[in-house]
């Protein structure tokens, strides 16, 4: 796998390991406001996620858990990073393949990308991170907030072996 032309921040402050959400809006805007403080996007850009989650829903079933990648345009991103919630209680999500169906979440990766071309990228190296078992295993487990962004930074920010 070749490595992303910029690096995705998945810092610690970005993860939320009991993540509390009445519903999917509000688990969205929890890891919103998050990535609004560490300045990676500004408060339009968990609007419109908000509003691209209506139409396009990112609910999807894996081995463990079902997941949802929440996430928007471009605009509004001033770096790239991503947000991971562990949640307390599943979440109800709309199915990416079928939208009158929902997907009880419980892990949530809110993406924000500035570079459209890295998008699907960063998505297939998000579900390969959750169609590991081991991995996904590993992130629901673990209750360290740096070990779970450091687990996810290196999958997703793959470096090339320099020689």
């Amino acid at each position: 796998m070749k490595a992303l032309e910029s690096s995705i921040a998945v810092d610690p402050s970005l993860v939320i390991l009991d993540l509390s959400a009445k519903d999917s809006a509000d688990a969205i805007r929890q890891l919103g406001e998050r990535m609004v403080a560490g300045g990676y996007v500004r408060d339009t850009y968990v609007a419109a996620v908000l509003s691209r989650e209506e139409t396009f829903p990112t609910g999807l079933e894996f081995p463990l858990c079902g997941v949802a990648l929440p996430h928007g345009e471009p605009d509004g991103v001033a770096k790239a990073a991503v947000a991971i919630g562990r949640c307390s209680k599943p979440v109800a999500f709309r199915c990416m393949d079928d939208n009158s169906k929902t997907v009880p979440v419980t892990l949530i990766a809110m993406l924000a990308v500035s570079q459209p071309e890295s998008h699907l990228d960063v998505i297939g190296r998000l579900i390969g991170i959750f169609s590991d078992e081991g991995c996904c295993r590993d992130v629901l487990d673990i209750d360290n907030a740096d070990e779970i962004a450091g687990l996810i930074d290196k999958r997703i920010n793959v470096r090339e072996a320099v020689s």
